[in-house]
C-alpha cells in the first residue's frame, strides 16, 4: 500500500505553521483563532503505519486547518493515549501581528 494514500502530506502553506506544546507565554499576546484536531488511522489500517508517521500526518492536517482559519501557530493539547490511531487537538493562533510589534 502506498504511504501517500493514508497518511495526510503538507501543503506548502501548512508546512509555514508553528506548532508549540508547552510554551504560554509564546501564545500570550496572539489572537485565538478557534480549535482544531486530526487523526490518522484506523482499527483496520493502523499495523501498517508507524506511530511517529501517524503523529506527523495528524499534526499536517491540524496545519492544514489552522491555515484555513488564518492561524499561523498552534498549541497541542495533551495527546489521547492511542492503540490503533492518532487523534490530536490544538488551539489555533494568529501570531502574526504579535511578531511585527515585538
Amino acid at each position: 500500500m502506498s504511504l501517500t494514500g493514508c497518511i495526510t502530506f503538507p501543503t506548502e502553506e501548512s508546512a509555514k505553521v508553528q506548532v508549540i506544546w508547552d510554551e504560554t507565554d509564546r501564545i500570550a499576546s496572539c489572537e485565538l483563532k478557534g480549535i482544531v484536531y486530526g487523526s490518522e488511522g484506523h482499527f483496520y489500517d493502523y499495523w501498517l503505519h508507524s506511530d511517529r508517521d501517524m503523529v506527523w500526518g495528524t499534526i499536517n492536517q491540524m496545519s492544514k486547518k489552522a491555515v484555513e482559519m488564518k492561524a499561523d501557530t498552534l498549541y497541542l493539547y495533551r495527546p489521547f493515549g492511542f492503540l490503533s490511531s492518532v487523534t490530536m487537538m490544538a488551539n489555533a493562533y494568529d501570531c502574526r501581528r504579535v511578531d511585527k510589534i515585538r
